[in-house]
């Protein structure tokens, strides 16, 4: 496929995507390709943490008996 005939990037709805939201996209792709694998990890870890606060653990699955 040819780049120069790809289409405009496009953002929910099909409308552009905010040029402020084009910069920070791209502030935090430099941000991780500058990063070690190590750091990569060590992010990936606390991210990880961070959801267990946020969406907690079920007692059990649906569909299993205790």
């Amino acid at each position: 496929m040819n780049s120069d005939n790809a289409p405009p990037p496009r953002g929910l709805y099909g409308q552009r995507p905010s040029k402020s939201a084009d910069a920070a996209r791209r502030l935090q792709f430099e941000r991780l390709a500058a990063m070690t694998p190590r750091e990569r990890v060590l992010l990936a870890l606390s991210l990880k943490e961070r959801m267990r606060y946020i969406t907690p653990a079920r007692a059990h699955e649906p569909g299993t008996s205790k």
